[in-house]
């Protein structure tokens, strides 16, 4: 006889398992496929993009830090000072702006994908540099693969690359194709760059968590709040990249009211990267971090197919294998990171709290015994 308290709890979980799995491969791949509708179209659009983005989250997060008894502002009394934030709120701001204009410089949604993946090797690289963290074995050889991946994937990007060239060289457009290779690895750099500055912003929040304690919440509500006025200084490219989307022929009917496709297009990629961080956040607080790093995983992978089918974007049989080398060595370094580590002489704040890549969790709970892992896998 089945137990009904037992299939309540089951049910339960069936349905949790349900709304988090379509909150991330329904918000997530949403939110690449809207991406990749805005720049496939309007490819310098990245900064309007991460103006939206910013001024979505802020008012989101100011719901929650929202004060009544505090005023002229109404915020929550800080935890952290805003002092120490600062550089937080600059580098944040970098890495999010070079992400999301990356796609002027030829950089295709599946290279930035795959691209953005490898970064774990980077985060490992800068944490042993100057944090003088140590790996295990299983991690150093994902790092080895998610770096010989990113640079496969990166030199065959398509299949395309070799007979575009013969093509338009044998037709006298030499320079032509020098000129998109090299707008090309100046976009990888510039991804590089950003990948570089995530990890040392990582390395920073390290020390802030340990200092202060671990208030992701008010990271990246801080982050996002006080990083609006820095666009002042670009605000005439996100008026002109506004009024690009505006200017979209094709529109949407929506309850009588004509859109601009590409404007609706930017209004849903805010939401869809709400929804998309909220599964994260809901599987994260429910199960391991290997679990996290699977199904994330599986949701990069599934954005790539569809970015390919969608888009008719290609990888090379070569392109395609060092992918395929990424993934796996991202998935080879989240187990490591499950393994029991042999007795190392650590420094003690890395005693404390493991490198996190981005803060973008807002609702684990800080009891979780691997919270700090789940944190480093999300994206």
């Amino acid at each position: 006889m089945v137990n009904p308290k037992l299939s309540a709890i089951t049910q339960i979980a069936i349905k949790d398992w349900l709304l988090i799995l379509g909150l991330i491969f329904g918000g997530c791949c949403s939110n690449v496929f809207t991406l990749e509708k805005i720049v496939t179209t309007n490819p310098d659009s990245g900064n309007i993009v991460t103006f939206a983005q910013f001024l979505f989250i802020a008012l989101e997060g100011y719901i929650h830090f929202f004060d009544k008894t505090r005023p002229p502002f109404y915020i929550k009394e800080n935890k952290v000072p805003l002092k120490r934030w600062s550089l937080t709120i600059i580098m944040f701001f970098l890495i999010s702006i070079l992400n999301n204009s990356v796609f002027i410089f030829k950089i295709s949604i599946p290279i930035h994908i795959i691209f953005r993946s490898s970064g774990t090797a980077v985060v490992m690289i800068i944490g042993w540099l100057i944090a003088k963290k140590t790996y295990n074995r299983t991690q150093i050889a994902s790092a080895l693969l998610l770096t010989l991946g990113a640079i496969i994937t990166t030199l065959y990007k398509d299949s395309e690359f070799l007979s575009k060239r013969d093509e338009i060289e044998s037709t006298g457009g030499f320079l032509e194709t020098i000129s998109n290779d090299v707008l090309f690895f100046i976009g990888i750099g510039v991804l590089l760059f950003a990948a570089i500055l995530m990890a040392l912003l990582g390395l920073y929040n390290e020390e802030t968590y340990r200092k202060y304690g671990k208030h992701w919440q008010e990271n990246v509500f801080y982050s996002h709040l006080f990083g609006l006025p820095i666009f002042i200084f670009i605000l005439p490219k996100i008026i002109s990249e506004f009024k690009a989307l505006l200017e979209y022929p094709e529109t949407f009917n929506i309850l009588g009211w004509e859109f601009p496709k590409q404007v609706v297009y930017l209004g849903l990629n805010v939401l869809t990267q709400f929804f998309c961080v909220r599964g994260a956040n809901m599987l994260a607080g429910n199960t391991t971090a290997l679990t996290v790093s699977v199904v994330l995983l599986l949701r990069k992978f599934t954005s790539l197919l569809l970015s390919m089918w969608l888009f008719n974007n290609s990888l090379s049989k070569t392109g395609s294998f060092g992918a395929f080398l990424v993934f796996f060595g991202a998935f080879l370094y989240s187990y490591g990171s499950t393994q029991n580590k042999s007795p190392v002489v650590k420094p003690p704040q890395e005693q404390q709290m493991e490198i996190r890549e981005e803060i973008e969790f807002k609702e684990l709970k800080p009891n979780d015994k691997d919270d700090v892992e789940k944190a480093k896998l999300a994206e």
